[in-house]
């Protein structure tokens, strides 16, 4: 039996028909990824109905295992770039039906549930750009780039299908660190990709977006969200006050505002009531933006990838010299000696 809702609360998941487009990439290899599905707790008879539920964290996994064995480190940006509407179910086929790129990135963002659970994908202002984030939100689930390359690379490649066939976005922000191929994810996305980033993103102009494609067949999209509130699986009730203000920050730092006004607002919050809420679960909105700070900074210097400049630029600074003085007073030493080792 599927996993109740009961079980998707208490676990993030996902539908099953995720899962298709890897499957496909493997036709000629059914053993290969059947031993993968199997090795993640998956069932391969089980995962071919596309509206079973799995796991999150196994089809994360998954889509890691797939692209070792594929030897392919683009692989789900690769597969992003291929697939239909229809594998996406009713959240891809509503983005086909809307009149613009707007309406579509807005549906694509209502429906996401009838996929995917303790997860966002949400239309932002990013400076000069928009900006359309994704992010799971589940503080038990990290993650992991191939998931996080393929769902920016599908987003790209239905907005492609359904409003213009040559767009592109501006800049693609991914938070793990650099692939072994970045060249080929700029060439995937037709555009700079960018790692060590505060959250998984796209952006892109504003220009266009409401422009007009087609007249919208309204019964068959009343038909479309009748069954994708049919499908909707059942979201975190758990996260903490510090679980939402953190998906907020990741959003937004180096974007917009991260002060405690412009957070409260979007979540709803009196700014006092927020500092409150957050002092008793024992934190501070500053301390959960130093933090995650922080894991940026290490993703970086892991890799010794980046310039300060880059760096205080993904992290909110105003320039080098300010995330340099911010790190040190972190830390107790400069940030340039431990990335140049």
């Amino acid at each position: 039996m599927p996993p109740s809702s009961a079980d998707s609360l208490r676990h993030p998941v996902l539908r099953a028909a995720a899962l298709a487009p890897i499957i496909r990439h493997f036709d000629g290899n059914v053993a290969a990824i059947s031993g993968i599905l199997r090795r993640n707790g998956l069932d391969p008879q089980r995962v071919q109905d596309p509206y079973e539920v799995i796991a999150l964290s196994a089809y994360l996994q998954v889509f890691e295992d797939a692209a070792r064995q594929a030897r392919d480190p683009v692989l789900g940006a690769r597969i992003g770039a291929r697939i239909n509407p229809a594998d996406l179910g009713p959240t891809g086929l509503l983005m086909l039906q809307s009149s613009t790129a707007r309406r579509g990135l807005q549906r694509f963002h209502d429906s996401l549930s009838a996929l995917q659970s303790a997860t966002e994908m949400k239309l932002t202002e990013a400076g000069t750009w928009l900006g359309f984030t994704y992010q799971i939100q589940s503080p038990g689930v990290t993650g992991l780039p191939q998931d996080a390359e393929f769902s920016l690379s599908g987003l790209c490649r239905l907005m492609r299908m359904s409003f213009d066939p040559r767009w592109s976005p501006e800049e693609v922000h991914f938070t793990h660190a650099p692939s072994a191929r970045p060249d080929l994810l700029e060439r995937i996305f037709g555009a700079p990709v960018l790692f060590g980033q505060s959250a998984n993103r796209i952006l892109f102009s504003e220009e266009g977006l409401d422009r007009h494609h087609r007249v919208e067949d309204m019964a068959l999209i009343g038909l479309i969200e009748h069954h994708v509130a049919d499908l909707v699986l059942a979201q975190d009730p758990e996260a903490t006050m510090a679980d939402q203000v953190l998906l907020v920050v990741s959003r937004n730092l180096g974007q917009r505002p991260v002060d405690l006004n412009s957070i409260a607002r979007e979540l709803g919050q009196a700014p006092r009531s927020l500092q409150r809420r957050l002092a008793a679960e024992g934190t501070s909105l500053r301390q959960i933006v130093r933090a995650h700070r922080q894991q940026i900074v290490e993703t970086h210097l892991g890799t010794r990838s980046g310039s300060l400049k880059a760096m205080a630029q993904a992290l909110g600074y105003s320039d080098g010299t300010v995330f340099w003085r911010a790190y040190r007073g972190w830390t107790g030493q400069a940030p340039s000696k431990e990335n140049r080792g």
